[in-house]
């Protein structure tokens, strides 16, 4: 239900068998790898919005081989009803549904000038999404964008522009906190329904945002 977001996820669930069963939740301890300095990013970040977005975070990873998952990582998804994509896309999904909180990863070279924006779209804009449907935009819709034009449909759906596939080799790994009711009324108005969306639209946890990346930033 709209009111417990916590269960979305199998850490929530386990959170919850903890609290009725009176036992103590084992949590992995998820460290961060590498610090790099803001300023030493050859990417630049900017939100437009930040009503619509109040967090973003952003992890470059370079040199990654784009293949097959291995079996026990496209099992698990298929026990979960999620077709396996490949090995990065893939791991996306499994932190999604082990830590409840969505993930999105572009090809970094994709992205026109190393820039992402987050912003509201502009009338008469247009994205083909990873589905391959073109969608027409408003201004009440939040968007992922570069310096040209739309390239996610914040909370949603990743573009088909920036997809990652065998050819990628530097990605761009966002977990952020998008408002739940921009996410869904642009969901609604594009037709659109996705794992992300429904969870963004019930509330995702600031500290999840953190942490599920740092999870993928491991798997990977």
């Amino acid at each position: 239900t709209s009111n417990r977001p916590d269960w979305l996820s199998v850490l929530g669930v386990a959170r919850e068998v903890a609290a009725i069963t009176k036992t103590k939740l084992k949590v992995a301890n998820i460290k961060e790898s590498k610090i790099i300095i803001k300023d030493s990013l050859p990417v630049k970040v900017s939100i437009n919005d930040k009503q619509g977005c109040p967090f973003y975070n952003a992890r470059l990873i370079r040199d990654v081989k784009v293949g097959p998952s291995p079996s026990w990582l496209s099992r698990r998804l298929e026990l979960l009803g999620c077709r396996s994509v490949n090995n990065i896309v893939d791991i996306t999904n499994y932190c999604l549904f082990e830590l409840g909180h969505p993930l999105h990863v572009f090809d970094l070279d994709k992205l026109n000038q190393a820039e992402v924006i987050v912003r509201r779209a502009k009338a008469g804009e247009k994205i083909t999404t990873i589905d391959n449907q073109q969608k027409l935009l408003t201004p009440e819709i939040l968007v992922i964008a570069d310096i040209d034009k739309p390239v996610a449909i914040a909370g949603v759906m990743g573009g088909k522009d920036t997809e990652v596939t065998t050819c990628t080799r530097n990605i761009l790994l966002e977990s952020a906190i998008f408002n739940p009711i921009l996410v869904r009324r642009g969901r609604q108005k594009l037709g659109l329904q996705s794992e992300s969306a429904y969870r963004f639209e019930r509330g995702v946890d600031l500290e999840s945002a953190k942490n599920t990346s740092l999870l993928a930033q491991k798997l990977i």
